[in-house]
């Protein structure tokens, strides 16, 4: 059973931006969750700089945040080598400090997915080498 669900910025900004293609779609599927949201600090990072060309974008994300809809973790500090490695590892497709700090996140992937807009996490894998559960509009 999966208990958590680890949000990237895409679909924090699509959800928060009417004109984002990707809006209805990311739309949808967050109604269809249930388990609790949690992203990084990295991540509410970009999706900052990303929404405040957004009318009430900025806004719209504090909101979902003070309110526990989307819980913040850090987690560079605790996983630091982890993010290091994973940039050196995925250099090739210029993985994201925001998509790694995620993916340190991931302890099981048996109880967690990551709801993403981002093609890249159908290449990233987790500490044991599996394949990440995705909430993506690459697999669904």
């Amino acid at each position: 059973m999966v208990k958590t669900v680890y949000i990237d910025a895409g679909p924090i900004v699509a959800i928060l931006s009417k004109r984002d293609e990707h809006h209805f779609w990311a739309s949808e599927r967050i109604g269809e969750i249930e388990e609790n949201l949690i992203t990084t600090s990295i991540i509410v990072a970009e999706a900052f700089h990303i929404l405040k060309k957004v009318p009430k974008g900025v806004s719209g994300l504090f909101q979902t945040i003070e309110e526990g809809f989307i819980q913040v973790e850090e987690s560079y500090p605790k996983n630091l080598r982890y993010i290091h490695e994973g940039v050196l590892k995925y250099s090739d497709i210029q993985a994201s400090l925001g998509d790694l700090s995620l993916l340190s996140m991931i302890d099981d992937p048996k109880y967690s997915r990551v709801f993403t807009l981002d093609y890249d996490f159908n290449i990233y894998r987790d500490r044991s080498g599996n394949p990440l559960n995705l909430i993506s509009p690459y697999n669904s």
